[in-house]
């Protein structure tokens, strides 16, 4: 029964994903964007797919050293596994769905749901220091970029505080259900471990490389389509509409990461149809490449697990 619903909700996240495909491209002409994807340099595709794999390998590494950091007993390959099934999860709301992860680490070594939950929380929060850092790169490319990306590194900031400072995260916790206190006293725990300067540090760094290699993919799918476009440039666009996407809170930030993408590119002198074109090709190769990949671990891997009913401890 779970396993069906997991299917109904990646056909319902692929549904949706078509309609903003076709919605972006009918904004831009469908004829004009199949003759810009039509005039891709599809050579550069290998290249293009290298570097995203590259990033997702520095992504499981980080998710990896979080696990050590907690004393997580799972061993390299499961541990690839269960990352690499975390990605039929990456279309979900918020990637909250994301807690797959955790509950695939329980049913092969038993740790808390909730404790393993603390490194997915620990990914999401580096992955936005990473996008923000890299989004810096290139903040006048925008006239408010300045101040967009100050309240999200403010409300990171904020973030890291309450998972580290007790007087702020234990009177909160008073505030909780009971039977939620002890889970969400090992989540906030576990967020400290994995936060603390030399976890956090290590992590940063590897959220950077990733990103930018994801950027460093956008860059080259635009060289492909003779846009013009700088790789500093490049890469804060990228960075921002990733960013836009994850705030929006829908699942794999569909619509508003495309949005965010072609109006980007279109404000800074790319043609509408180059910035569908080009906005289809990178989502196809970050998102879309990574749901299937997600969707065949889960099935070669995971045949008798299901996707939760509920997020136990």
């Amino acid at each position: 029964m779970a396993s069906s619903r997991l299917v109904r909700n990646l056909l319902i996240a692929i549904a949706l994903g078509a309609v903003v495909a076709l919605a972006l491209a009918a904004t831009a002409s469908v004829r004009e964007t199949l003759d810009a994807l039509a005039r891709f340099r599809w050579r550069l595709g290998p290249a293009i797919v290298l570097a995203v794999g590259v990033s997702w390998a520095l992504r499981f590494a980080k998710w990896h050293f979080y696990l050590r950091c907690l004393e997580i007993p799972l061993a390299w390959w499961p541990s690839l596994q269960v990352f690499l099934a975390g990605f039929t999860m990456a279309i979900s709301p918020g990637k909250l769905g994301e807690v797959l992860k955790a509950i695939l680490v329980r049913e092969r070594v038993g740790t808390p749901v909730i404790r393993t939950a603390s490194a997915v929380m620990a990914e999401r929060l580096t992955d936005v220091a990473g996008l923000v850092l890299l989004g810096g790169l290139g903040v006048t490319a925008l006239p408010h970029g300045p101040l967009l990306l100050g309240g999200l590194a403010l409300a990171l900031v904020a973030a890291v505080v309450a998972l580290q400072a007790p007087a702020v995260s234990r009177p909160a916790q008073r505030l909780l259900p009971g039977r939620l206190v002890e889970p969400v006293r090992l989540f906030v725990h576990g967020g400290r471990a994995l936060l603390a300067p030399r976890a956090l540090a290590v992590a940063l760094a590897l959220s950077i490389v990733a990103w930018f290699l994801e950027c460093l993919a956008f860059a080259l799918i635009l060289d492909g389509l003779a846009v013009p476009l700088p790789l500093r440039s490049a890469t804060f666009v990228y960075a921002f509409a990733s960013l836009a996407g994850a705030v929006s809170m829908l699942p794999g930030g569909l619509g508003v990461a495309e949005g965010s993408l072609t109006a980007l590119l279109a404000g800074l002198g790319t043609p509408l149809p180059e910035a569908a074109a080009g906005t289809l090709l990178v989502r196809a190769a970050t998102l879309w490449l990574a749901v299937a990949l997600g969707v065949v671990t889960v099935a070669a891997a995971f045949r008798r697990s299901a996707a939760p009913q509920r997020a136990g401890v």
